[in-house]
């Protein structure tokens, strides 16, 4: 039997139920215990001749075969846990028993390998752990491999509602030693901060292994800094995919080129990155039906005007003392309102570089903070009917002095401000009811509908997303601004979503 092998399959058994807090020595000794007298219970009152009946009894066989590998599998999680190498303990206590115990009949004791052999064991690499922080970056297996060839252990550090594919690591490194830890809290880095835990928790189990913390994320090097002070392999590697070139073949690429200039290449965002856009837009139309031809779509890493537009209905919907002030907080927000699956994506920080562009973010290190907004107030019939005789007697007066004496100053009754027209108004009710609502409107809708149920509120988040539907039916696509509106409400920290994806907590909802 593979002890290490299974001792890994069991860690990764507990990681898969969050089991890992209550695999402490004192719990798994206690565990030991009662599974040890669960197998004793089966023997209970009965003779030493009727206790071998029950082990030869194919009634009772199987029950004995669970109790007794009950027993074994905790004793290989408390071996695991105190990091002890089972074959060299073994062989140690059959050696102190045989001094203490000399054998009656020495040729029926099989030989006993040598002492050196015996103590020494053989001969391993260290292990290198490559911790990856999966909301930050998501390499293959053989992208993993060849990022870090030496790797030995995976580790998988994944949101409880992300897809994880580990099939490819497997592959790669064998099922045994890829582990899928998934995150167990819903603060912010609260996954940054179990890998850290981690980190600490492998590298006292194994001081001479090798730690990779595979993420973007520069966060990590000051933990990894003392990790190194302490003596410890420690370092973070970054990953970068290359995207794929369009898969559109070399004949119909020709014509392309031929009939339209090439597309500018994207700059960094800046004041000017609307105007580039527009440029992007008009020299992307005239090439739209030959790139349809060749069915490439590749993804998008950029935010699109629309996209923006929908980004900023959304923030300003925001309360101020909701409104992110942390960089990390508000690439999350960005990252669940455009419906991406990283918040370090091109599309998120695009995202975030229109907006500081637009002054309407100031990103200074990580604080977030928000300028004021100064609206352009319309001229309206009325403000230009007060205005108007103002400017009219200066103009008057003006003319005045400049005219000969015979000619007539026009009457202050000749320029009046025409009657209001009762148009306006129901122009402008008409105007507000086409209006499709926002999501932060309909997301206030749903919570006075919340409020008024008692005691049928929705306690799955299929139903919250059917009840929002209802509030956001005037909407252009009423399924996307309900999940719009699930992710306001969960950053606005109004609703918490379980862990397993399903129920619903209301936090200002009574």
């Amino acid at each position: 039997m593979d002890y290490p092998a299974l001792q890994a399959r069991l860690r990764s058994f507990a990681a898969a139920r969050d089991w890992q807090s209550r695999h402490t020595p004192k719990n798994l000794a206690m565990a030991l215990t009662v599974e040890s007298a669960g197998l004793l219970e089966m023997f209970q009152w009965t003779t030493l001749s009727e206790s071998r009946g029950v082990v030869r009894d194919p009634a009772h066989i199987e029950r004995v075969a669970h109790g007794i590998a009950d027993v074994l599998l905790c004793l290989l999680q408390m071996a695991d846990q105190a990091g002890v190498d089972l074959p060299e303990a073994v062989e140690q206590s059959l050696r102190a028993k045989a001094l203490e115990h000399p054998p009656k009949h020495p040729e029926l004791e099989p030989r006993m390998p040598s002492a050196a052999v015996a103590v020494m064991p053989a001969p391993t690499a260290p292990r290198v752990h490559l911790l990856v922080d999966w909301e930050n970056v998501q390499p293959k297996g053989d992208e993993l491999m060849a990022l870090v060839p030496q790797g030995t252990d995976v580790w998988l550090f994944h949101g409880p509602h992300q897809t994880v594919d580990a099939s490819g690591h497997q592959q790669v490194y064998g099922a045994e030693q890829v582990t899928l830890v998934p995150r167990s809290g819903a603060g912010r880095n609260a996954l940054d901060f179990q890998l850290a835990y981690y980190v600490g928790y492998i590298s006292a189990r194994q001081p001479e292994g090798t730690f990779v913390v595979v993420s973007n994320d520069q966060g990590y090097e000051p933990m990894l800094a003392h990790a190194r002070e302490l003596g410890f392999d420690a370092q973070r590697c970054g990953f970068r995919r290359t995207p794929a070139p369009p898969a559109a073949s070399t004949a119909l690429a020709a014509p392309i080129a031929q009939k339209s200039a090439p597309l500018p290449q994207p700059e960094p965002p800046s004041a000017a990155t609307p105007a580039l856009e527009a440029t992007v837009k008009t020299t992307a139309k005239s090439v739209a039906p030959q790139l349809s031809l060749a069915k490439a779509a590749p993804a998008r890493t950029q935010a699109t005007r629309a996209d923006m537009q929908q980004l900023l209905a959304q923030l300003d919907g925001l309360a101020p003392s909701h409104r992110p002030a942390q960089k990390d907080a508000l690439l999350v927000l960005l990252q669940n309102w455009l419906g991406e699956s990283s918040a370090r994506s091109p599309r998120t920080s695009h995202a975030l570089a229109q907006l500081q562009a637009r002054k309407r973010v100031v990103v200074k290190g990580e604080v977030v903070s928000y300028p004021p907004v100064v609206a352009a107030q319309p001229v309206t019939t009325k403000s230009a009917a007060k205005t108007a005789p103002s400017k009219t007697r200066t103009a008057n007066k003006a003319s005045a002095s400049k005219a000969p004496a015979q000619l007539p100053v026009p009457k202050k009754s000749a320029v009046s401000a025409p009657p209001k027209p009762s148009v306006t108004a129901v122009g402008k009710t008409a105007a507000k009811t086409a209006q499709p609502p926002t999501a932060a409107q309909v997301a206030r809708a749903v919570l006075a509908s919340l409020q008024k149920m008692t005691k049928n509120k929705p306690r799955q988040r299929t139903g919250l997303l059917k009840h929002i539907q209802t509030q956001a039916a005037r909407a252009e696509d009423p399924t996307a601004m309900a999940q719009r509106v699930l992710s306001l409400l969960e950053a606005r920290k109004d609703v918490v979503i379980a862990s397993d994806g399903k129920g619903i907590t209301y936090l200002t909802v009574k």
